[in-house]
């Protein structure tokens, strides 16, 4: 015959889990003004925090990616691409934390390319969630101000 058994679980949950991402363009160290120099570093800083009561209890990973949607005719670009030799950004989840993360994808000059000079972007970060190799049931982006791309004709001349 089984025993009576019981099991509680102390966890308040009004609000269970709930998230916020947020995100800014840099030219080196200065927000950008969304114009870009091609031969510049530039960046995008994302900031995002889970809340809630299940916090303390999630793990696994973050994935995070920056997309260039080109207007008009012109390439798709993201950050990193593998296909360059970049590495995939995976942030692992700290459960015993403050729910805050925040992440620099940075992309290196000559990564937009004159070719690609003057088209607009529109730039957005997608941040998804997995556990054990499988994608999580938590995800979210962020759209960001078109950014365009220029040569400084100062610094290189036209051919």
């Amino acid at each position: 015959m089984a025993e009576k058994s019981v099991f509680e679980v102390t966890v308040r949950t009004d609000p269970p889990l709930a998230g916020r991402l947020t995100a800014d363009v840099y030219e080196g160290e200065e927000l950008s003004n969304h114009i870009i120099r091609l031969d510049r570093e530039w960046s995008v800083r994302v900031h995002w925090e889970l809340t809630g009561a299940l916090v303390p209890c999630i793990c696994g990973n973050w994935c995070l990616t920056l997309f260039l949607e080109s207007i008009g005719p012109g390439p798709e670009l993201h950050f990193p691409d593998t296909s360059l030799g970049d590495y995939e950004i995976s942030i692992p989840l700290d459960p015993c934390g403050d729910g805050r993360y925040w992440y620099e994808i940075k992309v290196p000059k000559g990564r937009i390319r004159e070719e690609h000079c003057s088209i607009p972007y529109k730039p957005v970060v997608a941040l998804t969630y997995e556990n054990c190799d499988k994608p999580g049931p938590m995800a979210g982006f962020c759209e960001l101000p078109i950014l365009q791309f220029y040569r400084d004709e100062k610094q290189h001349p036209p051919h």
